[in-house]
């Protein structure tokens, strides 16, 4: 059987429980990408983070082992860039709140960056800052009222540490968007500007895009047409499989990054249930129960395809049954 990386010419990754939480690489990361790079498989770090410069994400990458380069990482503050340029007249003010990275990428853009909404901004973008501040937010929110235009780099609402989870962009954006009338115009993932910014630079024919999240990087990845693997190292876990969107299902899943090497699973559905490897899961008056035993991280992973298949078909009225039992997997 063949592993899952040899239909694909290139990984995009999304970094945070992905490679790393925080200052600590992901189990199986390093090892993974060390052996995309032997097998000659192109790596696209594709971050929704707008805080660093893709100079320093490529640095924490190396210190942890990844041997990345700047150029191999494309982030939402370059997308934002990019973004304004085509959309505001040269020069334009634009009212940033985020960090010195993303400022700096909006001057690249050609535009003056403003910091109240006195200056008349006629666009106002926001990121992830852990610096930000309630009077930072107040200006961005007058300058929007005032008929500013709107973008946000990204808008995820937690970001995975080795602690736990703590709130991401999108806090601060929902704060925002507490005041007026309408959202953002967004530009990382699930959004294309991101995606499509990652696409042209990698000039990938056959990518796969692996994440820990389904909001973003699966529903991203479904946005450009593209494969999608989903770990299960970070945000999210069985549950949000299962109760995934059309649009957010992703291709195959995995432990980790390692489990590109291992072959796809595939799930068998018939009249009374779905199998998988070992393990089956049965459906009997529209509620779900395991056969086998799931003891090991691959029966759960099998279990979990399995399980997921059902709930997208309509098969499964109650899958708590199921659920209950994998919450050892995140």
């Amino acid at each position: 059987m063949t592993d899952l990386i040899d239909g694909y010419d290139a990984i995009f990754f999304d970094l945070d429980g992905v490679l790393y939480l925080g200052p600590q690489a992901v189990e199986g990361a390093v090892e993974g990408v060390a052996r995309l790079h032997r097998a000659g498989v192109a790596t696209v770090y594709v971050t929704n983070n707008a805080a660093r410069s893709t100079a320093v994400v490529a640095h924490h990458l190396s210190d942890l082992g990844f041997g990345a380069d700047k150029s191999e990482v494309v982030s939402s503050a370059q997308a934002a860039s990019g973004l304004l340029r085509r959309e505001l007249e040269p020069g334009s003010k634009v009212l940033v709140a985020g960090t010195d990275n993303l400022v700096e990428q909006v001057r690249l853009a050609g535009m003056e960056v403003v910091t109240t909404f006195t200056e008349a901004p006629v666009a106002v973008i926001q990121g992830y800052d852990p610096a930000m501040t309630w009077p930072r937010l107040d200006q961005a929110a007058i300058a929007i009222q005032r008929g500013a235009r709107w973008f946000a780099t990204n808008t995820d609402s937690t970001r995975p540490t080795e602690h736990g989870l703590v709130p991401g962009a999108g806090a601060a954006v929902q704060a925002v968007r507490n005041t007026v009338d309408h959202d953002p115009e967004v530009i990382g993932k699930p959004f294309r500007p991101l995606m499509d910014e990652a696409l042209r630079r990698s000039g990938a024919q056959r990518p796969l895009f692996v994440g820990d999240r389904i909001d973003t990087d699966i529903m991203g990845a479904h946005a450009v047409g593209i494969d999608s693997f989903l770990v299960f190292t970070g945000a999210h876990g069985v549950r949000d499989l299962c109760l995934a969107p059309a649009d957010g299902r992703p291709t195959a899943i995995g432990w980790n990054v390692l489990s590109l090497f291992e072959p796809a699973r595939t799930a068998t559905v018939d009249a009374g249930g779905a199998t998988c490897g070992a393990i089956r899961v049965r459906v009997d008056e529209g509620e779900a129960a395991l056969e086998g035993d799931v003891t090991t991280r691959e029966a759960q992973l099998d279990a979990a395809w399995a399980l997921a298949q059902l709930v997208w078909n309509g098969s499964v009225s109650t899958a708590e049954p199921v659920l209950a039992q994998l919450d050892q997997l995140p």
